[in-house]
């Protein structure tokens, strides 16, 4: 049998498996654990939307993983270390871990406290009763307790207030907070570090107040072994510290980079500021933030909590000699504040040039066959040295005041070191100190200022930081289409679709896209949608895909309001192909199974089919292992359109909206494409095109004319057409 053959019959069982998809994806191995529990804590259950809010690598034996899944079905999970009989049975379930096998749920107690009942959920076992001492033989000395995230007088809440409870960990200080351990740590180190550094100059002051004058070498070699200690602990305690702060950066970096991917892809499309150029650069501001609480900076804020221990030991060896320094620290601060005033009012002219210079690169390297072709590389040069050069000019001037900043503070370390040596001769001459009090009065004064050297520049860098995390904030509270856990399992079966007066605005236009939409499509129904450019048409797909959401009007599917459907399971039963369809670098396999990662061969096979697709992969050398390049620069434009076609396909959705899908195929290809997608609009998947060729409107049994966001004509395929003509007849009459 041929391979059309094979997959020809194969078109027939098309609707058998669209429908059990669902099923199959909630009998998946790896979720029967989490549909165990939202079962058990009657919560909403869809593979779909599971999937859909957790990497594709994620492993229900990691914790971590774990818990992010349960956070998706509203459940609060917690790690302790404890013995399984040691929890009390209001706990009840919780999950043990065992290195090999998977997470275990332990459902119940023996009689006698000797035993417990286990439940294997990803085998399909059933519950059988294992001793203690064999069950702690197999699992790992972590339990992990499992509740409801809200109590039962929470659904009394209003939905704002149940959101704003759900999102009340900050993105970035909560994982801050998580290492306060750490933290402490680094304070303790920082403390330690500081009074070790007493050791240097009372060193100094001992040697020349006692060892020089008595020639006291035993007290010299004893001074010097224990200096020689404290230096080296210093050493030690350095390292440890700059490996605990490297520590904390890069737990809170992986922490906090997932939820600013996460939010960049969740963010509403109308919602996004600056389009892709401009997320990636608000993203990158989070490099700043994160320099700063990792560099040698903080550290400095860190060991300014500290002069207090320098300038009481100043007190104590040379007396009023410490007022000298002490005088000298508002000073300083004065400087760092004057310089900080011209150079904070360029910190967020510096942030918009660094987004406009990011944004300008994006945006060159992304389009640089369109630049080429028109000869534009000029244009986009100017672009890119103009806004080099604004933001040279303010970084110029930053750096400008920083300095200023830095040899002020210089010079009143310099002024500092004059008059304690001046002050202390006089001391020193009425007996009232030592020379090596004196020496070592130097040394400390250099102690109380050293973490104000760079105060200047520890000020911008943190009100730069702060300018970051504020954009960031505002970044993070964009709305998002995934609700942080899921609220409904409702699944689109049919794919029947019900829009009733729906208009939308786009953002600072003044013309509505959908003004007053209504029409119906029933389940398995093959409508073609006509109009002219700028009709509504794109908009209406994207609506009905949940990629937009309407400022007023209902969208109804299969009889259940739109919002009440996850947007993964919605965009699961309503496939959406737009006009310019993104691959990705990297093979034709990897693009085609990128929505659906468990999809066989075979549905593979029965994808490309109907994407018209199979004789170009008959002929390909490499097969599935083709590499396409990046943005699949390798394929023509007819074929990535069929790429794009058979990804689609292979979610299987209930109804599909196509948006010009054959606008760059050749007319052979778009003969297979519309004989195909007949196949499978009559196994009983249904089709919405929206198209300006007039054999693909030929499939549709009925039209949809649209034209300023409205339904202007709606009817059989031959009646709308009798109307089209009448109506250009008129025109060209009058």
């Amino acid at each position: 049998m041929s391979v059309h053959d094979g997959t020809a019959a194969a078109a027939v069982s098309m609707g058998q498996a669209t429908a059990s998809t669902a099923g199959r994806d909630a009998d998946d191995p790896r979720l029967a654990l989490i549909k165990w529990l939202a079962a058990h804590f009657a919560r909403p259950f869809s593979a779909a939307a599971i999937n859909a809010r957790l990497p594709q690598d994620a492993r229900f034996s990691d914790p971590q993983d774990l818990s992010r899944a349960l956070a998706t079905i509203g459940l609060k999970s917690r790690l302790v270390l404890r013995d399984p009989d040691a929890i009390d049975a209001i706990a009840l379930p919780f999950i043990a871990f065992r290195p090999s096998g998977g997470p275990l749920v332990i459902t119940g107690f023996g009689k006698r406290g000797k035993s417990v009942q286990t439940l294997d959920p990803a085998r399909a076992e059933l519950t059988k009763e294992v001793p203690l001492r064999q069950l702690r033989r197999e699992i790992g000395p972590e339990l992990m307790l499992v509740t409801p995230a809200e109590d039962g007088t929470q659904t009394m809440l209003s939905p704002d207030v149940i959101a704003h409870q759900e999102h009340k960990g900050h993105w970035f200080w909560t994982p801050v907070r998580a290492n306060w351990g750490n933290w402490a740590q680094i304070l303790v180190a920082a403390l330690l570090l500081n009074l070790m550094s007493l050791a240097l100059p009372l060193f100094v002051m001992n040697v020349y107040d006692k060892v020089i004058p008595n020639l006291a070498y035993v007290t010299l070699w004893t001074l010097a072994i224990g200096v020689g200690i404290a230096l080296l602990l210093d050493l030690v305690l350095r390292t440890i510290r700059a490996n605990v702060l490297e520590n904390i950066g890069r737990r809170v970096d992986v922490k906090v980079a997932a939820s600013l991917f996460r939010q960049a892809m969740n963010a509403r499309l109308l919602h996004r500021p600056g389009g892709a150029a401009g997320i990636a650069s608000t993203i990158r501001d989070f490099e700043v933030v994160r320099e700063f609480f990792a560099s040698a900076s903080f550290v400095a804020v860190i060991d300014v909590l500290f002069i207090g221990i320098f300038v009481g030991a100043l007190f104590f060896i040379v007396g009023p000699i410490a007022l000298v320094p002490l005088g000298a620290v508002p000073v300083v601060l004065l400087i760092a504040i004057f310089a900080q005033l011209p150079i904070s009012r360029s910190a967020t002219r510096a942030q918009q040039m660094a987004t406009k210079r990011h944004v300008v690169l994006i945006e060159a390297l992304s389009g640089v066959e369109t630049i080429k072709s028109l000869n534009a590389e000029p244009a986009m040069q100017r672009e890119w040295e103009n806004a080099v050069a604004a933001s040279s000019q303010i970084n110029g001037r930053t750096k400008f005041w920083s300095n200023v900043a830095a040899n002020g503070t210089m010079l009143v370390q310099q002024a500092v070191s004059v008059l304690i040596i001046v002050w202390g001769v006089f001391l020193v001459a009425e007996g009232a100190i030592t020379i090596g009090g004196l020496i070592a009065a130097n040394i400390l004064a250099g102690r109380v200022l050293a973490p104000l050297g760079t105060i200047a520049q520890t000020i911008f860098r943190a009100h730069y930081a702060l300018k970051s995390l504020a954009a960031l904030n505002r970044f993070m509270a964009l709305p998002v289409d995934h609700a942080p856990s899921l609220k409904s399992d409702a699944h689109i079966t049919q794919g029947a679709i019900l829009v009733d007066a729906v208009s939308l605005r786009f953002p600072d236009s003044q013309q509505p896209a959908l003004d007053g939409l209504s029409f119906a499509v029933g389940a398995g129904e093959c409508v073609a949608f006509l109009g002219r450019v700028g009709s509504g048409k794109t908009t209406t797909g994207k609506l009905l895909a949940g990629l937009l959401h309407p400022d007023s009007g209902t969208v109804l599917i299969d009889g259940i309001a739109q919002a009440q459907y996850d947007p993964a399971e919605l965009r699961r039963g309503i496939g959406y192909l737009p006009q310019t369809p993104e691959l990705f670098t990297g093979t034709l396999r990897e693009n085609l199974v990128i929505g659906n990662q468990t999809a066989s061969d075979a549905e593979i096979a029965r994808a490309l089919y109907f994407a018209a697709m199979d004789d170009f992969l008959a002929e390909a050398q490499e097969g599935l292992d083709m590499f396409i390049g990046e943005q699949g620069k390798h394929l023509s434009g007819g074929q990535r359109q069929g790429v794009a076609l058979a990804r689609l396909l292979l979610r299987q959705p209930r109804m599909l909206f196509l948006d010009e899908p054959t606008n760059a195929m050749d007319q052979r290809m778009q003969a297979q494409i519309t004989s195909r997608l007949q196949e499978l609009n009559q196994s009983g998947t249904g089709l919405m095109i929206c198209t300006h060729r007039q054999s693909l409107a030929a499939m549709a049994q009925r039209l949809i004319v649209m034209d300023q966001g409205r339904v202007v004509l709606d009817g059989p395929r031959e009646d709308v057409l009798t109307k089209l003509r009448a109506m250009g007849a008129a025109r060209a009459k009058g």
